[in-house]
């Protein structure tokens, strides 16, 4: 079977190779999660910290590794990259399983973050080097669905495993061996494709700056989808002005989308609702993202130019009754809601990174800048929200959705008023 890509077709085992570099990419800190008070009782003189430095640690580490793997994937060792980033996985994984040593664990974490850092811009940047137009944007979508039902289905597999014994949710880090056996398959990636890491700055300059001392790149007056690039100041082949509010914006909307997951175990308690319940809620966001994500050309197809604006106005709704509701079947649609506009939001951010660069080597660089977005995002969510109590006086359990829920609204007015520009354009090349 074939599948056609915008350039020419690639064989599905392609594909699946790619694809599976997104089945554990948002795993790390899950496993021990469900296993955290068992963890307290098995290693009773460890500290509160030592414990949470098990979740926190990948994550982090996750961010310089991320970073590095954008830097190599300007070489011609992007499978290589790959590989290692999968063993180092798989290792931490495995490893983990056996080991009956807090001390042993956290170092783990700390591997199993640099093994994720290195796959994880490779599971859309090799999107970006295979395809293009709506083909790119429809696989962004896909990859994004399918991080997001491997997290959902991981989550139950964990719980169900963490009631056996603490040593085997650690099973879901040998996710990626499924990657390892399809490494292969990659390396049928058209040599054109892969080797487009190779490229130098003299490919972009205009003939008569080749000769040239001091060579300076021809900037488009418009890139690949009409969007003006005038006026735009280049600098390491990024268009710097694109790439500020690319990432502004990215980390806004998963900020925005990460306070439920932080603060409802907080709040639905306080209405009487279950622990199963708020694990309910938080699956339905991510199983929301996956439905959307199946369905993103033809949801752009369908709204065009209005997409990002129905993308946040459906992340408002949501947040909008999490404020107002108490009920825990709304609180599900409110969940879904949230889902759905990040779910709908997060291929086109991916798909517009590769619109930040002037080469198009760069393109796993711009996207590895944006999962670190995605990250420092994530991570400064309780930092953001504290400072907001702080200087609000108020410390309610509904204070972050009412804080943010305002954020969401201001921001749909900002996404109105921007709907022809970079950033928040549509244009029809990504669905037609």
């Amino acid at each position: 079977m074939q599948v056609k890509t915008g350039k020419g077709p690639i064989s599905m085992m392609v594909v699946l190779a790619i694809w599976s570099l997104s089945l554990a990419v948002d795993l790390p800190g899950l496993a021990v999660t469900p296993i955290e008070g068992s963890l307290r009782h098995i290693f009773s003189d460890a500290t509160d910290f030592k414990i949470q430095l098990l979740t926190v640690l990948p994550n982090l580490v996750i961010i310089p590794f991320v970073l590095l793997s954008g830097k190599l994937s300007e070489t011609k060792h992007k499978i290589a990259v790959i590989v290692a980033g999968t063993v180092l996985y798989i290792a931490a994984g495995a490893l983990s399983m056996a080991s009956s040593s807090l001390t042993a664990l956290i170092w783990l974490s700390c591997l199993l973050g640099a093994g994720c850092g290195l796959i994880l811009p490779f599971s859309t940047g090799l999107i970006a080097d295979v395809f293009t137009g709506k083909y790119r944007t429809k696989q962004m979508g896909i990859i994004s669905a399918i991080g997001n039902i491997a997290l959902v289905l991981a989550t139950f597999v964990v719980g169900f495993l963490a009631a056996k014994s603490w040593h085997l949710p650690f099973l879901v880090y040998l996710l990626p061996l499924v990657s390892l056996l399809l490494i292969p398959f990659l390396k049928k990636i058209p040599a054109a494709d892969l080797s487009s890491a190779t490229t130098t700055d003299s490919d972009n300059l205009a003939p008569s700056q080749k000769a040239g001392k001091r060579p300076v790149l021809e900037i488009p007056v418009a890139d690949a989808d009409g969007f003006s690039t005038k006026g735009q100041t280049v600098k390491g082949g990024f268009y710097i002005g694109r790439t500020i509010w690319l990432l502004l914006a990215y980390f806004f909307f998963v900020f925005a989308t990460s306070v439920p997951a932080y603060y409802l175990p907080n709040l639905m308690p306080e209405y009487h609702m279950s622990t199963e319940q708020v694990s309910t809620v938080t699956s339905i966001f991510y199983l929301a993202m996956f439905v959307i994500g199946l369905f993103v050309t033809g949801t752009m197809k369908a709204f065009r130019k209005g997409t990002f604006i129905l993308a946040t106005a459906l992340i408002l709704g949501g947040l909008l009754l999490f404020v107002f509701t108490r009920s825990m079947a709304l609180y599900v649609i409110g969940s879904a809601l949230v889902g759905l506009g990040n779910g709908l939001a997060q291929p086109i951010f991916y798909t517009k990174a590769t619109e930040i660069v002037v080469k198009e080597s760069k393109s796993t660089l711009a996207l590895a800048y944006l999962q670190v977005a995605n990250y420092v995002a994530i991570s400064m969510v309780p930092v953001i929200v504290n400072f907001f109590e702080m200087i609000t006086g108020s410390h309610t359990n509904l204070f972050p959705f009412i804080m943010i829920s305002v954020m969401v609204a201001i921001v749909l007015v900002f996404v109105i008023i921007r709907i022809n520009h970079f950033v928040f354009g549509i244009h029809k090349q990504y669905y037609e």
